[in-house]
């Protein structure tokens, strides 16, 4: 059991609390979000900002779960360890497919992409035109599906925690 090791790095597991800081900031202003129009009225739009952020914070995480390898908790099936896998795989495709989404919305409906708190923004490199409604129903039900993994994250931490009374959810705190 020695060589077993307790905690991801710090580096791990700071990004994973930031990542779900900014996907709750993402959610709590999904709404607001539309109510600033146009973008770049001067408002912070705290749904791009979370958005974009987790753009970049996608490598640094992409990069961590290949180098960082926890071994599996002792006892557990082929199936559960699959599972984890492929809900692992899905968070890491949602953090890179979800912002894609919506900066291809946005160059759809004919705009660029402000980067809150600066004054740059992502100039439209695709036209678009005529898909801003299927990218943004895209990207309204892709994020209802993600937080439906996000979930099942949750819950099944909480399951490991309290049911199963083994490591995995201490690992990253």
């Amino acid at each position: 059991m020695a060589d077993r090791p307790y905690r991801y790095p710090a580096a791990v597991r700071w990004i994973h609390w930031l990542a779900a800081a900014l996907v709750a900031v993402a959610y709590l202003t999904s709404e607001s979000a539309e109510d600033l129009e146009p973008l770049t009225s001067g408002a912070v739009n705290w749904h791009v900002l979370a958005g974009l952020l987790l753009l970049l914070l996608f490598v640094p995480r992409a990069m961590a779960h290949l180098w960082v390898r926890m071994p599996p908790p002792m006892g557990s099936s082929a199936a559960t360890r699959w599972t984890a896998h492929a809900v692992q795989l899905s968070l890491l495709l949602f953090i890179v497919v979800e912002p894609l989404l919506g900066v291809l919305m946005v160059w759809a409906e004919g705009n660029a992409v402000p980067i809150p708190l600066t004054s740059w923004d992502l100039p439209a490199l695709l036209v678009l035109g005529g898909w801003e409604d299927t990218l943004e129903e895209l990207h309204e039900d892709i994020g209802n599906v993600f937080y439906a993994v996000i979930g099942l994250h949750v819950l099944a931490s909480l399951w490991h925690h309290f049911v199963r009374r083994d490591d995995i959810l201490r690992r990253m705190l």
